[in-house]
């Protein structure tokens, strides 16, 4: 069966191993949207009662932080449950960071195949041989020269002569349209999605 699907190309075999890690490592996932989930919970929490102890309270119709004042029972209940959250926090945060870590190598692994991939079927053979043939077809400019008889008193003649771009302007015109490179890391957010919990998806490091 393998021999079969190498007839396909070796693209289609990079995607279906990508695929094959997506069905592996799924258990990684399913694990990491718990932890992500419950360490941003958590956090939320945390910041919102250290609002409560300074007498302050987030507003979000005006997306603000108001002053508020909080009775006994609040504040009572507000310190136990910030005790619990706290304590809590390095085991939630433990398994965040391995499970994040995990997700981040699949991810990782995942973007080096995209970006192979993109190689393959962008590679510029066929630019390179025009481009190496000098064919008239990867013309970038011409040349325009001014060509007179030896008496100097004939008619002008103009000459033009093609001339052929750099292999790089080649190879970037030849790519096509329909194939659109992956997108690049967003680093701010990344790290930022990571220190709030918040999830991550495939990411590319080229």
């Amino acid at each position: 069966m393998l021999t079969w699907l190498g007839c396909l190309g070796l693209t289609f075999q990079i995607c279906l191993l990508a695929d094959l890690l997506d069905l592996v490592s799924f258990h990684v996932y399913c694990i990491y949207v718990y932890a992500a989930r419950l360490y941003s919970v958590q956090l939320s929490g945390l910041v919102a009662l250290w609002r409560l102890f300074l007498g302050r309270k987030w507003n979000p119709l005006r997306e603000r932080v108001d002053s508020c004042k909080y009775s006994n029972d609040q504040l009572f209940v507000g310190t136990l449950a910030f005790t619990i959250l706290l304590f809590l926090l390095p085991t939630t945060l433990m398994y965040y960071v391995v499970f994040t870590t995990l997700r981040l190598l699949v991810l990782i692994f995942r973007g080096v195949l995209a970006q192979f991939t993109w190689l393959l079927r962008a590679f510029p053979a066929y630019s390179t041989i025009l481009w190496m043939s000098r064919a008239t077809t990867v013309t970038s400019s011409v040349q325009v020269s001014v060509c007179t008889e030896i008496s100097g008193n004939g008619p002008l003649y103009l000459a033009v002569e093609p001339v052929i771009g750099s292999w790089w302007s080649t190879v970037v015109r030849g790519v096509p349209d329909s194939l659109q490179r992956p997108p690049p890391v967003q680093w701010s957010q990344l790290l930022k999605h990571l220190c709030t919990g918040r999830l991550i998806y495939p990411v590319y490091i080229f």
